[in-house]
């Protein structure tokens, strides 16, 4: 007969934590193939079983059990920072360099290490073992991509993780720290139009990047508030390089009608435009302006004083690590929490200006 606790539980409605079975039941499958899946031990099993399973766990938000165990029989003192294996490593991205910055003065004085992983297109499997037999107590996922293998990690590794510099949707069911790369784009689109810019094009970053969607749409959004129409030939495509930004200034220069100002996803697109632009002979501000995203220390040196958003990025190395510390110190689970969106900062140089249409020619007698 059940308790008297567990009959309170149910009378008054709290919603019990998802169990082995109940993804089992999802998935039309074994409860022993469940566990064997959510664990790691695929190879037995079809891709089509393994799927299942995966989306039942998440869908459900499950944890494998050993998610829960107890802390102080396993404290290494050692945390992972986990990259996607097409992420360039912190010492050539300026934007991981300093969240990577920001996680390490945090672990300093905690006496914490912090190792590098590197995730494969191959041999998942025993990527995913690796990890979970690892001495790490816990992980610090780095803008993973759209389909990228870390976005399984709640289900496929018993070790808490924090995702930083990525929003994603809460089905996923991990922490995340993160930009608020809506509010920032909306505010900079809207100091734009406030200079008198009216024709405003977009250069985006890497559709596989979470925070290049959320910045075009707030783009559009930010249109559509200020009553400024969309021109999608102006919509032009990036991979948040400095050489996609000249790719994009080629195809700028191939337009028929131009805006007056553009807008590129991050900094180092802004650079590679504003090159790609002088090469040709159009110069910025005074031929036309150009805002950029982040606010990269590395830009600034350049010396084309570029009106952009300061994203914190040390800032976000520093809350991820905190909220990793607080996850393991209290050996749950963390509970399902929206995103911690930390604002960003307009930052007002010389490289847009206001801009004044020019006055109808005056009407002449004949």
């Amino acid at each position: 007969m059940n308790n008297p606790s567990q009959r309170c539980q149910r009378r008054i409605g709290m919603a019990r934590r998802p169990t082995l079975r109940d993804v089992a039941r999802r998935a039309y499958c074994s409860v022993s193939a469940a566990s064997n899946i959510l664990h790691g031990r695929t190879d037995l099993y079809s891709e089509e079983l393994v799927r299942r399973v995966l989306q039942s766990a998440q869908e459900l938000g499950y944890y494998p059990a050993r998610v829960t165990r107890v802390r102080s029989q396993t404290r290494t003192n050692l945390l992972a920072l986990v990259l996607d294996q097409y992420h360039p490593p912190p010492t050539r991205n300026p934007f991981a360099h300093h969240v990577l910055d920001g996680i390490l003065t945090t672990l300093e004085p905690l006496g914490y290490n912090l190792t590098i992983w590197m995730t494969t297109a191959v041999e998942k499997e025993a990527m995913w073992r690796r990890l979970a037999e690892s001495d790490i107590e816990g992980a610090l996922l780095l803008t993973p991509e759209i389909n990228s293998p870390l976005l399984q990690w709640h289900v496929r590794c018993p070790k808490p993780a924090v995702v930083v510099g990525a929003t994603l949707p809460p089905s996923y069911g991990l922490p995340c720290v993160d930009v608020d790369n809506a509010a920032g784009m909306r505010a900079l689109v809207h100091w734009i139009v406030e200079q008198g810019h009216r024709a405003i094009g977009y250069v985006g970053g890497n559709p596989r990047h979470w925070s290049a969607r959320q910045r075009e749409q707030a783009f559009r959004e930010a249109l559509a508030e200020c009553g400024v129409p969309l021109h999608e030939p102006w919509l032009l495509e990036g991979r948040c390089s400095i050489d996609s930004g000249r790719e994009a200034a080629q195809k700028f220069l191939q337009l028929e009608a131009r805006p007056t100002a553009v807008i590129c996803a991050n900094d180092l697109m802004a650079v590679g435009f504003i090159e790609g632009l002088q090469q040709h002979g159009i110069h910025v501000p005074k031929d036309i302006s150009v805002a950029g995203f982040d606010d990269e220390p590395t830009v600034q040196q350049m010396g084309y004083g570029l009106t952009t958003i300061r994203s914190p990025m040390h800032a976000l190395g520093h809350e991820a690590t905190t909220l990793l510390m607080r996850i393991l110190e209290q050996n749950l689970p963390p509970p399902p929490t929206a995103p911690l969106l930390l604002p960003g900062m307009l930052i007002v140089r010389g490289s847009v200006r206001p801009y004044h249409a020019p006055s109808p020619k005056p009407q002449q007698e004949f």
